[in-house]
């Protein structure tokens, strides 16, 4: 079985969504040419329960942008879903928008040989709370000067109106509302003749501004989809598995050809029991000390409505939302070229955190930790950073609080030979980067939490900027409570405790030159859905060095351990709840799973090698402990034949004893 909640970005998932409602759109509006079949649409409408809601039809015009798709007026882009998870590039391949005005007549038409087709108009139905009902376009013509047959507005409108009411793009059933209004006067008033004969009333006036009420904006759309055939829940009824309740189909043929798949393992029939487990784990997952909890652990959490009404709309916080242009969407809305290391500069290193309006969390608390005092929960963290629990900084901060809990905690636990708590450098691999490098200034606080360790942080993988491989930057804090931020590795302060290094290296980690770390770490990893695993897993087994994995649920870490078992012949320690998971629920779309970034974490265990099995016997006795709990080192290669030669000849005297002994049982024997 195969997920992608938690690995793509959400854009991708919405416009996938939007393309299949766009296609079933189009197929359904050529059906249903001809007056019969028209009169049969309307009666069918009029019988349709009325939606309480006032809807709103935007017509939006457009003087600006244009796009290029194979053809316009089919199915547009084919389908997004595949057996692989896309790439943010992927979205490219189905339509690229430009700044029409900014084009010359020469450039007008693309490599691809396709021309740019103007928007003439965007039109959008919502619901009064900002839900997206369904859209359309009309396209004014080719920007190489090739004119369209330009329709009316209001047949398309009409149209529109009618498929969302049928079929709403959002979640809900069939309906037609009580009361529309539109955002245009001269088409406010020629719809309302027009949709009398359907029921539908027209507000007294158009809708003047952006929304009806103040604070309207477009919450989260989640609509959820077969795992087996994708169809949404718009094209037909989507339930769950009625053993797991995590899987979910649209048929029983859906449900038994996925019961049945072969080989057995990737079968739901080899899951379903499993995967009832997971479920299991729900409010164990949603128990966290903030005060919004409640929210945004909820399966139906609006993480757009969320943010906007916190302000969290700037800096770090575009990533999290698809209303704002975030720096690495990669869709061609750039307007100009992007910085290659987003918010690395001197200052504050979390303004980037910081809310429409609100304060910036200092770069420093008034008081460092306590020594040898370690945190273990978002609660004793808060306290300790003054925060009150009311902040959703945690969805942000989840990445290098993870990273000191496996430095604090977890790394002692499981190796403690390596007495990594009292090292005064470390040198930690963050391997496959990805989402964790767009917040790349909030690791600032791992100096913060750690101030007499030097962190050495290396991020590996070749989602990052090429232009970035090799570069390294210092960072410092300053006299002034700020950080200051050094290319290179030179210049270091003279007595200077607060120290964090960020190197770069744009390659995958098999391919990685670079000295043995001490640790490596990896965010929301996904072994099985990406190529360059099969051979980064070999090099870690090859380096054997700590290595911990978070994972979005309880599923992908059971994934992850069989990929590791077939890179490598190792194994991966049992997944365990991170107490530093991000609060914010992810929407699974063919599941009801719970995903939530950095949910879980996991080490490798690597398999033994063939000179150390040779040369180790198993232990008759558990090794003796020290005092603090660690385990007695073992001895080095060739250090017990030097400790014999240094004691003469007593130790050989030992051993020909030994001998002796031996001799004299076996003649005893004989006789």
């Amino acid at each position: 079985m195969e997920f992608v909640t938690g690995y793509r970005a959400e854009i991708l998932d919405f416009a996938e969504l939007l393309f299949s409602w766009y296609r079933r759109f189009l197929l359904d509006s050529a059906c249903r040419r001809g007056s019969e079949r028209r009169k049969r649409q309307e009666g069918s409408i009029r019988r349709l329960p009325p939606d309480p809601a006032l809807w709103v039809l935007h017509a939006l015009p457009n003087r600006a942008l244009a796009f290029t798709v194979a053809d316009p007026g089919q199915q547009v882009g084919g389908r997004f879903y595949s057996e692989e998870a896309l790439a943010l590039g992927d979205l490219e391949r189905f339509i690229t928008f430009v700044g029409a005005g900014e084009e010359d007549d020469e450039e007008a038409t693309p490599e691809t040989g396709q021309p740019l087709w103007r928007v003439d108009h965007l039109l959008l139905v919502t619901d009064e709370h900002g839900s997206i009902l369904g859209f359309d376009f009309q396209l004014g013509g080719s920007c190489a000067g090739a004119t369209g047959a330009e329709q009316p507005l209001e047949p398309r409108a009409v149209a529109l109106l009618c498929h969302s009411m049928i079929c709403p793009l959002g979640t809900g059933e069939p309906r037609r509302p009580k009361l529309l209004t539109v955002g245009d006067a001269a088409l406010h008033k020629s719809l309302e003749p027009l949709l009398s004969r359907l029921g539908v009333k027209m507000s007294k006036g158009p809708m003047r501004g952006w929304g009806p009420k103040p604070a309207f904006t477009f919450p989260t759309t989640r609509v959820r989809a077969c795992h087996v055939c994708k169809r949404y829940s718009f094209e037909g009824q989507v339930t769950a598995c009625q053993h797991c309740r995590a899987v979910l189909y649209c048929s029983e043929r859906c449900r038994k050809l996925d019961w049945n798949r072969s080989p057995e393992d990737i079968g739901h029939q080899f899951w379903c029991q499993r995967m009832a487990g997971y479920m299991s784990r729900i409010r164990e997952l949603a128990t966290l000390p903030f005060t919004f909890a409640a929210e945004v652990t909820s399966e139906n959490f609006n993480k757009e409505g969320f943010l906007s009404a916190r302000g969290l709309t700037r800096g770090y916080w575009a990533g999290e939302s698809m209303l704002v242009r975030a720096p690495d969407y990669g869709v061609g809305l750039q307007g100009g070229p992007e910085k290659p290391v987003p918010f690395l500069q001197s200052g504050n290193p979390f303004e980037a955190l910081r809310p429409e309006g609100g304060m910036a969390l200092p770069p420093a608390p008034p008081e460092p930790p306590m020594p040898r005092t370690f945190f273990g929960s978002w609660k004793e963290y808060y306290q300790w950073r003054r925060l009150p629990l009311g902040a959703p900084l945690a969805v942000l901060l989840s990445y290098p609080l993870t990273a000191y809990y496996i430095i604090t905690q977890l790394a002692p636990q499981h190796f403690p030979e390596l007495n990594i708590l009292n090292k005064q450098s470390l040198k930690i691999h963050v391997v496959e980067a990805g989402k964790e490098f767009g917040v790349l200034m909030v690791f600032w606080e791992l100096s913060v939490l750690l101030p007499h360790v030097s962190l050495e942080l290396l991020f590996v993988g070749d989602a990052l900027p090429p232009q970035l491989d090799g570069q390294q930057f210092l960072l410092q804090r300053d006299e002034e409570q700020g950080v200051s931020v050094w290319p290179g590795r030179a210049r270091r302060c003279k007595g200077g405790r607060r120290e964090l290094q960020f190197g770069f290296s744009a390659r995958p980690y098999h391919l990685l030159q670079a000295p043995k770390p001490d640790l490596v770490i990896g965010f929301n990893s996904g072994f099985a859905l990406k190529e360059t695993w099969r051979s980064s897993l070999p090099r870690l087994q090859s380096l054997r060095v700590p290595a911990y994995f978070t994972e979005c649920s309880e599923y992908s870490c059971a994934v992850d351990e069989a990929a590791v078992s077939m890179a490598t012949g190792g194994s991966a320690s049992p997944a365990q709840i991170n107490p530093f998971r991000s609060p914010f629920r992810q929407a699974g779309i063919d599941n009801a799973m719970p995903w939530y970034s950095n949910a879980f974490i996991f080490h490798l265990i690597y398999k033994a090698s063939s000179a150390s099995n040779h040369r180790q016997t198993p232990p008759l006795c558990p090794r003796p402990c020290h005092p603090a709990g660690t385990l007695t080192p073992p001895r080095q290669p060739g250090a017990g034949a030097k400790r014999r030669g240094r004691s003469g000849r007593q130790g050989g005297g030992a051993s020909d004893r030994g001998v002796e002994h031996r001799r004299d049982r076996a003649r005893q024997a004989k006789e």
